[in-house]
């Protein structure tokens, strides 16, 4: 007797229909893209984690940098002395990426102070200023003498050299050098500053106009018209050495030449030192930090290390205050992240508040407009010339002027 018919298809273990392959693959693509979005949207935030961190760390660089520049100008110089700035000649850069900051002498050149800054938007060829913004360039000036600010010598007399010209007599050479660096205590309460370049001989001859970067074309008379050879004499003559005397300058560029306008705003340092400029060169400028849009400074002035009074750079100092009485300089960074991030807005109007003078609340509030659909010219290194959807960051700092302080 045969036995009965079986199959040998056991409850669940039936084939896939095709209908329900289908659903498998389709949820299985969800899911593929799922994970894939999740793990793009990471890695972008954690690429633009990683750029916004670079420019924040970037801007604590700037900020260190600043700060040891500005602790320590003022070194070696007779302040006491130079309480109305001192004197000097600059070879511009004939690349345009230089910016001196300095008030302009009778008859040009110019007078620095331990610390200086002015406005350098709207008259910086190499940074477009976006409009209800005044960024500072900063100059710092460091001696670097090793008689102190003490005066070396005294000159005995000018007889035969025009006062056009940075040439004198002195009582002792002896402790110059070639390329030394020099300053003249002058009757108005200012300084002039020298390169010795032609020493010794007969009289005791210090130095050579015109064949320095520092020396002032204009010599004495340039620093005041009305000068005389009488009121030299007996003048004291610091020497500041050939090594450790610079005058650094901090501004802004975004690009030079046919680049200019076009490049990330960013922040660059050029020094000045007396083994740089006695070939009549121009340094190069040196990159700080990228995506500093703006740099704010204010002034506080103040007797026996306390700060009784903050101004702008440009305002002239408190009645009876000259530079030497500059015991702090406040300086206030705006940092933009150097990645473009869609959807991240800088606010819901085009402004951001940059610094409104919390030392001192009289000081005016400054205002920054991020710049939209800015021509291509002028993009200043923003996507689609948009500089809306980035991401900024302010850093403020107040830093004390130490060597002035000591001074006092």
């Amino acid at each position: 007797m045969s036995s009965p018919l079986r199959s040998d298809t056991r409850p669940g273990e039936r084939g896939l229909t095709l209908t329900e392959l289908l659903v498998a693959l389709v949820i299985s693509a969800l899911a593929a893209v799922a994970i894939y979005g999740a793990f793009t949207g990471l890695s972008s935030v954690t690429t633009q984690t990683r750029a916004q961190d670079n420019a924040w760390q970037q801007a604590r660089t700037a900020m260190t940098m600043l700060t040891q520049a500005i602790e320590q100008a003022g070194y070696g110089l007779p302040m006491n002395e130079c309480g109305g700035g001192i004197f000097t000649n600059v070879v511009p850069s004939s690349t345009g990426v230089q910016y001196t900051v300095s008030t302009p002498g009778p008859t040009g050149g110019l007078f620095l102070t331990p610390v200086a800054a002015m406005p350098q938007a709207n008259s910086s060829p190499y940074y477009y200023s976006p409009t209800g913004i005044n960024t500072y360039a900063l100059t710092t000036v460091t001696g670097g003498s090793v008689f102190g600010a003490a005066p070396v010598t005294t000159i005995t007399s000018t007889s035969g050299k025009s006062l056009t010209s940075v040439n004198f007599f002195v009582r002792n050479a002896a402790l110059f050098y070639t390329n030394d660096l020099f300053l003249v205590a002058l009757p108005n309460s200012s300084c002039l500053l020298g390169q010795v370049t032609n020493l010794g001989g007969a009289g005791n001859i210090i130095a050579e106009s015109g064949t320095s970067a520092f020396n002032a074309p204009g010599g004495f008379s340039a620093t005041d018209p009305a000068i005389t050879t009488s009121q030299l004499v007996n003048r004291g003559v610091v020497d500041l050495g050939n090594t450790g005397f610079s005058i650094s300058n901090f501004f802004i560029s975004d690009g030079v030449g046919a680049q200019a306008g076009t490049q990330v705003p960013s922040l660059y340092m050029q020094t000045y030192s007396s083994l740089n400029n006695s070939a009549n060169a121009s340094p190069p400028a040196l990159l700080v930090a990228r995506g500093i849009i703006d740099m704010q400074v204010a002034f506080g002035y103040g007797q026996n290390g306390v700060v009784t009074e903050y101004v702008l750079p440009s305002s002239v100092p408190p009645s009876g205050m000259t530079a030497a009485d500059l015991l702090t300089v406040e300086i206030t960074l705006l940092v933009r992240s150097t990645r473009y991030t869609p959807g991240n807005y800088a606010g819901a109007t085009p402004s951001k508040t940059v610094w409104n003078g919390t030392s001192n609340p009289n000081l005016p509030k400054v205002v920054y407009s991020i710049p939209t659909n800015l021509p291509a010219s002028q993009n200043m290194g923003c996507v689609q010339g948009n500089c809306n959807q980035y991401l900024y960051r302010t850093f403020t700092s107040v830093i004390p002027v130490r060597n002035d302080i000591w001074g006092q």
